[in-house]
C-alpha cells in the first residue's frame, strides 16, 4: 500500500459555469473538461481551485470521484466513456495505488490517473486490480500546468528573475497543498517586486480555501499574511489581499 495519492489527469478546460453537485458540497461551480484521448467530461470545482484565467489552457487536474458503483474489469482496457455531453461519465482502468486504510485509490484510465473512494466496493482493492467506475461525481481538488511538478514550482519561487517568481507563486496556489505554505510566507516577507507579492497573496488566499479538510479551519499564517498585506505599499498588492480577506473571512470568523 501507498500513501502517494496524486492524480494527475492532462486536460483542456473549456469552460466554467454555474451548476450543482448530487452530493456534498450541495452547491459548487460546474467545470468542464477536455481529455486528451477527446472525451469532454463535466466535474465539479468545490473549492475555487479552476478560476476563470485557466479556460482554454492545457493543465494537470487532480480529480477524486465518489462513486456509486464500482465493477471488476478484467478486460485489460483503459480509458474514459463519456454521454450526455460528458455530464455521465465511465472511467475504467488498473488500480495503481490504495491508501493504508482502504479507503480511497487511484485509477490509471490512460490517459491519466482518478483518485476515488472505496465505499461502494464490498471488498478489498488492490494494486493491479482492473476496475470500472461507473457514473461518478467528480470533483477537482488541484491543477497545475501539464509538465511541470509541484517542487519545481517551489524551487522556481528562488528564481532572479520577478515573472518566474511570480509564475511560480501562480501556479502552488492552483495545486492546493499545505505544504506550500511555509514556503509562500517566507517569499512575501522577502519580496521587493510587488506584482509578485500580489501572486502570494492570492496563491495563499486560494490555499485558504483548498489546502484543508472541510472540518478545519485554514492556516492562520495564511490569514496574518493578507492582513499584513492589507498595509502593503503597492495597491494592487492591497486590493488582492482585501479582496481574499472578504472571500474567506466565514472560514475564519464563523
Amino acid at each position: 500500500m501507498r500513501r502517494d495519492m496524486d492524480a494527475a489527469l492532462p486536460v483542456q478546460i473549456e469552460a466554467i459555469e454555474p451548476g450543482t453537485v448530487r452530493r456534498r458540497p450541495r452547491r459548487s461551480r460546474h467545470v468542464r473538461l477536455q481529455v486528451g484521448d477527446g472525451a469532454t467530461i463535466a466535474v465539479y470545482d468545490p473549492q475555487t481551485v479552476v478560476t476563470p484565467d485557466a479556460v482554454g489552457t492545457e493543465r494537470e487536474m487532480e480529480l477524486s470521484a465518489e462513486v456509486p458503483a464500482v465493477e471488476s474489469r478484467p478486460t485489460g482496457e483503459a480509458g474514459i466513456a463519456a454521454r450526455s455531453g460528458g455530464d455521465a461519465v465511465t472511467f475504467y482502468g488498473i488500480v495503481v495505488t490504495v491508501d493504508e486504510a482502504g479507503t480511497e485509490a487511484l485509477l490509471d484510465v490512460g490517459s491519466g490517473t482518478v483518485r476515488f473512494d472505496t465505499s461502494s466496493v464490498d471488498r478489498r482493492l488492490y494494486v493491479g486490480d482492473f476496475l470500472e467506475l461507473a457514473d461518478p461525481v467528480v470533483h477537482v481538488t488541484g491543477m497545475s500546468p501539464t509538465g511541470r511538478s509541484y517542487e519545481a514550482y517551489l524551487s522556481q519561487l528562488d528564481s532572479d528573475d520577478p515573472a518566474a517568481r511570480r509564475e511560480a507563486a501562480t501556479h502552488l496556489g492552483h495545486r492546493g497543498r499545505e505544504r506550500a505554505v511555509d514556503r509562500l510566507v517566507a517569499q512575501f516577507r522577502a519580496e521587493h517586486d510587488p506584482s509578485v507579492r500580489r501572486a502570494v497573496v492570492t496563491a495563499l488566499g486560494r490555499l485558504a480555501v483548498t489546502a484543508r479538510r472541510p472540518d478545519e479551519r485554514p492556516d492562520p499564517r495564511i490569514r496574518s499574511t493578507l492582513e499584513a498585506a492589507t498595509g502593503d505599499e503597492a495597491r494592487e498588492v492591497r486590493d488582492a489581499a482585501d479582496d481574499w480577506l472578504d472571500r474567506v473571512a466565514s472560514y475564519w470568523f464563523s
